[in-house]
């Protein structure tokens, strides 16, 4: 069972995220500066990963820009094939653009050529679907961000001497299908191997929940207290404090090593309170907004973008972890 402060934690995060989810479901209405009423869908892998409000509220500006109407919808809960039934929804209704995160890489193949074949262009962003036909994917370039994580903790290791220690290492991930936490961890792998003597013991799959990533985790803990490096792929057990982990914090505490990626305010107090030694955060910023305007363009004036559109990744260690809070603050729903 959850303890109490997970109870908490967990409520108070599901009442965020239903806000959320309520207020990413309403269309955004267009200022009114084209006549062409675009409706672009915009579509998370999940409407329960926080992860994704600064690409939500970064489309939304845009959006208000570009006199576009947007609309934000996705599963609450990650659900590949809920996703797939939106996308023939929205190509039932005849949206004029699709840019999605997708949850799984082949089984979005054909709705994409669908809905290209129905005159609807698509672009993916965050987790991409390369095989698809899609017009452009905009995010970070995984495999790297997982190998610039990897050298990440071979420096941690090194600086505490253990580089010729077998680690017993355990890795959390959202689901295996998902192309961008594969490549994630294909890049970490690559990064490690023949640096440090890691022994995967365990990969987790945490259906990319923040609520089933804190339980598989302080369970994890609780079982095997004695494995010495955690590299969680994406940052999903981190939106609450860490009276919320606490065999996490005590592992963190006896020496534990956790690496990670996506950086964002409540992971970056994890990381002062030194629970966590490196985190490497994506732009999603720029992942909203350059999407949206890269479609929208397309569609508009034939300005056909790049098919690869690598946006920056941000690194936090000890150095600067009060200047990085400073820059990221807790998110609202606006």
């Amino acid at each position: 069972m959850l303890n109490g402060w997970i109870k908490k934690s967990v409520l108070a995060l599901c009442i965020f995220l239903g806000l959320f989810a309520w207020f990413g479901m309403q269309p955004v209405v267009a200022d009114g500066y084209y006549e062409d009423d675009l409706v672009i869908a915009f579509l998370p892998r999940s409407l329960g990963n926080p992860i994704f409000l600064d690409a939500f509220e970064a489309a939304q500006k845009k959006a208000h820009e570009l006199g576009v109407r947007l609309e934000w919808v996705a599963p609450f809960d990650f659900d590949s094939d809920l996703q797939v039934e939106m996308i023939e929804n929205l190509i039932r209704r005849g949206v004029d653009g699709i840019v999605a995160s997708v949850n799984d890489e082949e089984q979005v193949h054909n709705v994409f050529q669908k809905a290209m074949e129905n005159g609807i262009p698509v672009a993916t962003f965050d987790a991409d679907s390369p095989g698809s036909g899609r017009l452009f994917y905009i995010g970070i370039n995984n495999y790297e961000a997982g190998m610039e994580i990897g050298d990440a903790l071979v420096d941690v290791i090194k600086s505490k001497g253990l580089e010729e220690e077998t680690l017993e290492t355990m890795i959390m991930t959202g689901y295996r299908e998902a192309l961008n936490l594969e490549e994630r961890i294909r890049g970490f792998l690559d990064a490690t191997n023949g640096e440090v003597n890691l022994h995967i013991a365990d990969i987790l799959e945490n259906e990319d929940t923040v609520e089933k990533s804190i339980i598989l985790l302080e369970d994890y803990l609780k079982i095997n207290p004695e494995v010495d490096v955690i590299y969680f792929v994406g940052g999903w057990p981190f939106y609450v404090t860490s009276d919320a982990l606490p065999n996490f914090r005590q592992w963190a505490k006896e020496g534990g090593i956790a690496v990670g990626i996506d950086l964002f305010y409540d992971a970056l107090l994890l990381q002062k309170e030194g629970l966590i030694q490196y985190l490497i955060g994506q732009d999603m910023t720029s992942m909203g907004s350059q999407g949206l305007e890269l479609l929208v363009r397309y569609i508009r004036y034939g300005e056909v973008p790049p098919e690869i559109v690598v946006t920056g990744l941000e690194h936090a260690n000890e150095t600067n972890i009060d200047r990085l809070l400073e820059i990221h603050k807790p998110w609202l729903v606006k």
